[in-house]
């Protein structure tokens, strides 16, 4: 067993769940998650590599094929929220805030982000003015648009771009997958220009989803996510890389209590499920809007600055 903490060096470790599975694609390997008692982190072992990691992407991994048309409908609101100052839609707009997701746009601003799977919110960015790039290491191929946008395959040890290249830095559920926490971090912190901004959206361990559903959480998407935070333990692994970290916000979207059902009721691959639909994320909506304002959401929004 792991003997220390990842994040905050202390040997305090414990298991906290054993003889987990892949319970979305049903891809072989027994797995546990262990806690930190100190800091809380919760981490997946054994550890895996990213060799050992690319079975468990398949091809038909969800950010990898052609956009979800809700998804697409979601992101495309929340960037023209964030786009515009005032105006009646905006005002409309308002009362569903906690449920967006964040887009920081400014025209001609550079922008990478890292595991951007089909490149769905550099598409975005691009339509708003913004210099996009992308590095997506387990895709199959790289397609002609997703060239056009600045894709690239490969891993962010061997990405080909100079130090101080960009002014926002996104892993938007990213960060919980990379083996290598410390590399990934210290790697951003070079590519960022002077008063660049990093955002990480990651889940939140402390959610109310977490607690009632443990171990079939949607957030710990057992074995691709290898690291799970909670808004005490992102703040002590960023500040070690001289982060400045700007704000923390809590949120809940509907796939989070979506995905934690399906992983409660599915134990056959075959088997299909009426939950984990479009339909279903849609009926959920209300639920996540109430855990969003009572900040009990599954994810974690962290911006914070070089």
């Amino acid at each position: 067993m792991i003997k220390k903490c990842p994040v905050c060096g202390k040997d305090k470790i414990i298991v906290l769940y054993k003889n987990l599975k892949d319970k979305d694609f049903f891809i072989d390997g027994i797995f546990r998650l262990l806690k930190c008692k100190c800091c809380g982190l919760e981490f997946l072992e054994p550890r895996l590599n990213e060799k050992e990691l690319s079975k468990y992407y398949p091809k038909n991994y969800y950010s990898f094929y052609n956009y979800n048309k809700l998804a697409l409908l979601y992101h495309k609101i929340s960037a023209y929220y964030y786009s515009r100052k005032g105006g009646v839609i905006k005002f409309l707009l308002e009362p569903f805030r906690p449920l967006f997701y964040t887009y920081y746009i400014k025209w001609g601003k550079s922008v990478l982000e890292i595991g951007c799977g089909n490149g769905m919110k550099l598409h975005i960015y691009q339509k708003y003015g913004m210099k996009t790039a992308g590095i997506e290491p387990y895709i199959e191929k790289i397609t002609e648009a997703e060239k056009k946008i600045g894709v690239i395959k490969t891993t962010i040890e061997k990405a080909p771009y100079k130090k101080n290249s960009f002014d926002y830095i996104i892993l938007k559920e990213v960060l919980e997958h990379i083996p290598d926490q410390k590399k990934v971090l210290k790697k951003c912190y070079e590519l960022l220009k002077k008063y660049g901004k990093l955002i990480i959206t990651i889940p939140n361990t402390k959610s109310l989803w977490n607690i009632k559903f443990k171990e079939n959480w949607y957030g710990y998407d057992i074995p691709r996510h290898l690291y799970n935070y909670n808004p005490k333990n992102i703040k002590i692994i960023l500040k070690k890389f001289n982060f400045k970290i700007e704000k923390i916000r809590i949120y809940d979207l509907p796939y989070m209590l979506d995905g934690s059902l399906k992983f409660k009721k599915s134990r056959n691959p075959n088997k299909k499920l009426f939950i984990f639909s479009n339909f279903t994320k849609i009926i959920t909506a209300p639920v996540s809007l109430i855990v969003s304002y009572l900040k009990l959401g599954s994810i974690m929004e962290i911006t914070c600055s070089k």
